[in-house]
C-alpha cells in the first residue's frame, strides 16, 4: 500500500532533524498549558486562598453539556468499507462539513443532505478529540483538551516518567503504512506524514493518560493522589488531569466514539514504554486496564472477577483474563481500538455471527410480536441474572425457551438501563458492527429485538413490571422512540441466523395447539381480573364446604365409641 501524503518540506533532512523539530514545537506549545489554571478550576483554588474564598458568586450555567454543545449534526451514512480493517468513519472533508455549524430552512435548523443521517448533538466530542479525522478538521466546538494541553501531557510524561518522544516519533513514522491501513481507503491522503506521526504521539498519550486516571484499580494504588502531592510535578499534574478527572463520564463517552479512535497497537507501544514508570506496580495488562475504564457504562457486562491484592484484600477486576479463563474466553487475537474492546466484552460470545446463511434474508421471519402480545400468548419475561460460575454472561443476550410441555414460554432478557448517553453508545456500537461484520451483530440484533418488543407504552410497562427495565430518567414513550430511532443505523443490514432462530421459536410457540387450548380455557373462564378473583373465592368456599360435608357424613356413620370427646365427664 502506498503511503499517502508527503512531508511538505517540513522534515528538513535526516529523520533526526524532523523528530527534534517536532519535540521542540511540542515543548513550546506546552508551556502555556502546563501552568494554566482551567477556567472551571477556580473553586478548588479557593480552598487554600483565605483572602478570596469565593463564598459569594454568581451561578454559571454549564456550557459543556453534550446535548448543548452544538446544533444537530449531519453525519454521512457510513457504507461498508472494502478495507478489512475496522476504523471506518467519514473522511476529514466530510467530517468537517458534518461538525461545522450550519443553517437552513429545515425543521432541524439545517439543510438535509440526501443519503446522510441526522446524528444527535450528543455525538459531539466534549473532552478529548483524538484520531486523524480531527487532524485536518478540528471539532466544533473545541474540546476541553486543546492541542496545547496535549503537548503539556506529552512533556509531563517525558519529564516525569522518561518518555522518549523523539524515539516514539521515529517508531510512528516507520509504522505509518500500518496506521493508514487501519482507516478508510484514501481517507488520510491529505494528511502529512510528519503531522500523522505527531498526532499519534499527542493523542496516544492523551488516551493512555485517560486510561491511567479512569481505571478501576486506581482505588487501590492511589497513584493519581500521590502524583498530585508531589512537590515538583504535583501542580502540573493537577492542571493537566483536571479536564479528565472532573469530566469522567464525558471522557469515557468520547473514547467510545467510532470517529474518535486511534489504533490499539499505538496505545500498546506507549504502554510498553511507560510500563515501568507511569504504570509501575500495576499488575494488569493494557486490555484489562482499558476495559475497566468503562465498567460503569451501560450496556454493562456480567463478566467480572474478584481477585486479591498484595495485602489479601478482595478487589474487583475488569476481568477479561480471569473470566475468560473460567469460560474458555480469551481476548480477540487482534484488538483494533477501544470501541472494539468495549464491544467484544458486551456482546454474547459466539452468537449473531454473519455468514453465508445470513445473506438471503434481510428481515427476521416469522415476525416477532410485541411484549403485550407475547404476554397474552403465555410468554413470561424473566430478568437474566449473572451465571453463578465465573459471573459469565452478556448484557445484550436475549433467549427464548418453552416450558411446561410447550404450553408456556419464557423469554430471558438482561437488565436494561437507559441513560442520557445511551443513544450515543448504541449508535457507535451499531455503526462499528455495520462496518466490521467480523465482530458479529450482537448489538444490532439486540436493538432490533427491543424495537419489535417495545411498540407502545404498554409494552414498556410489561418490562418494567418484570424488572427487566430498571429505573431510568426517560419516560415510556421515550424508551419506545429510543429503539425505534435506532433503525436508521441498521435498516439494510444482514440478519444473523441466531436472531432468525429466536423468531422461529417464538412463532412455533404461538402456533402450538397446547398453548391455544390452555389460552382458550383461561380466556373463557378468567376473562377479567375481577371475574378471576370471584371464581377463585367461590372455589375456595366450595372446597371448604365439601370438606365439611364429607367430615359430617363420616362421623354420622362412624360415631365416637364411648363418651363423646366433645363433652366433659
Amino acid at each position: 500500500m502506498q503511503v499517502g501524503g508527503s512531508d511538505g518540506g517540513r522534515s528538513g533532512g535526516s529523520p533526526r532533524d524532523w523528530t527534534a523539530e517536532v519535540t521542540v514545537r511540542i515543548s513550546q506549545e506546552a508551556k502555556g498549558a502546563q501552568n494554566t489554571i482551567p477556567s472551571y478550576f477556580g473553586r478548588f483554588e479557593a480552598i487554600t486562598n483565605e483572602d478570596h474564598p469565593s463564598i459569594f458568586k454568581r451561578r454559571h450555567g454549564k456550557t459543556t453539556s453534550r446535548a448543548a454543545a452544538a446544533p444537530p449534526l449531519r453525519l454521512p451514512c457510513l457504507p461498508g468499507s472494502s478495507n478489512p480493517q475496522t476504523m471506518t468513519a467519514p473522511p476529514p472533508q466530510e467530517l468537517a462539513r458534518a461538525t461545522a455549524p450550519h443553517t437552513g430552512s429545515s425543521a432541524s435548523g439545517g439543510e438535509v443532505v440526501p443519503g446522510q443521517l441526522t446524528a444527535p448533538a450528543r455525538d459531539v466530542v466534549v473532552v478529548a478529540a483524538v484520531g486523524p479525522y480531527h487532524l485536518l478538521s478540528p471539532p466544533a466546538p473545541a474540546a476541553l483538551i486543546t492541542r496545547a494541553k496535549k503537548c503539556g501531557i506529552v512533556v509531563f510524561l517525558a519529564r516525569r516518567f522518561g518518555l522518549d518522544a523523539a524515539d516514539f516519533l521515529g517508531w510512528a513514522r516507520r509504522n505509518e503504512a500500518r496506521v493508514r491501513g487501519c482507516y478508510e481507503r484514501d481517507s488520510l491522503a491529505a494528511a502529512v506524514s510528519v503531522d500523522l506521526a505527531e498526532m499519534l504521539l499527542l493523542d496516544g498519550c492523551v488516551v493512555l493518560f485517560a486510561v491511567f486516571l479512569l481505571r478501576t484499580s486506581v482505588c487501590e494504588d492511589q497513584r493519581p493522589s500521590k502524583l498530585a502531592r508531589e512537590v515538583v510535578h504535583g501542580r502540573e499534574f493537577i492542571y493537566l488531569s483536571a479536564d479528565i478527572s472532573l469530566h469522567m463520564k464525558e471522557t469515557k463517552i468520547d473514547l467510545l466514539m467510532l470517529h474518535n479512535q486511534i489504533p490499539f497497537f499505538v496505545l500498546a507501544e506507549l504502554h510498553k514504554r511507560l510500563k515501568d514508570t507511569l504504570f509501575k506496580n500495576i499488575n494488569h495488562s493494557l486490555e484489562e486496564l482499558a476495559l475497566s475504564c468503562f465498567d460503569d457504562i451501560h450496556p454493562s457486562s456480567f463478566r467480572c472477577r474478584r481477585d486479591r491484592d498484595a495485602h489479601g484484600r478482595a478487589i474487583v477486576v475488569a476481568a477479561a483474563a480471569a473470566s475468560a479463563s473460567a469460560a474458555n474466553n480469551q481476548f480477540p487475537p487482534r484488538i483494533h481500538h477501544l470501541l472494539h474492546l468495549f464491544h467484544w466484552f458486551r456482546v454474547p460470545m459466539r452468537k449473531h455471527q454473519v455468514g453465508i446463511a445470513s445473506i438471503v434474508p434481510k428481515e427476521p421471519e416469522p415476525h416477532l410480536p410485541c411484549a403485550t402480545e407475547l404476554e397474552e400468548s403465555l410468554v413470561r419475561f424473566r430478568k437474566q441474572r449473572p451465571r453463578a460460575a465465573g459471573c459469565g454472561g452478556s448484557a445484550l443476550d436475549i433467549s427464548f425457551q418453552r416450558r411446561m410441555l410447550g404450553v408456556c414460554g419464557e423469554m430471558s432478557m438482561p437488565e436494561l438501563c437507559v441513560h442520557k448517553y445511551s443513544d450515543c453508545v448504541f449508535r457507535n456500537l451499531i455503526a462499528f458492527e455495520q462496518n466490521y461484520v467480523r465482530c458479529g451483530l450482537g448489538v444490532t440484533a439486540y436493538c432490533l429485538c427491543m424495537a419489535r418488543l417495545l411498540q407502545s407504552e404498554a409494552d414498556v410497562k410489561v418490562l418494567r413490571k418484570r424488572r427487566v427495565l430498571v429505573h431510568t430518567q426517560r419516560t415510556d414513550r421515550e424508551i419506545v422512540e429510543f429503539f425505534r430511532d435506532m433503525r436508521d443505523e441498521y435498516g439494510d443490514t444482514l440478519m444473523p441466523e441466531d436472531l432468525l432462530a429466536l423468531c422461529r421459536d417464538v412463532g412455533a410457540h404461538r402456533r402450538s395447539k397446547a398453548r391455544g387450548v390452555v389460552k382458550g380455557i383461561l380466556l373463557q373462564c378468567f376473562p377479567r381480573q375481577t371475574v378471576t378473583f370471584f371464581v377463585i373465592f367461590g372455589a375456595v368456599i366450595s372446597i371448604a364446604t365439601l370438606i365439611n360435608t364429607v367430615h359430617t357424613m363420616y362421623r354420622y356413620y362412624h360415631p365416637y365409641k364411648g363418651r363423646n370427646p366433645s363433652y366433659g365427664p
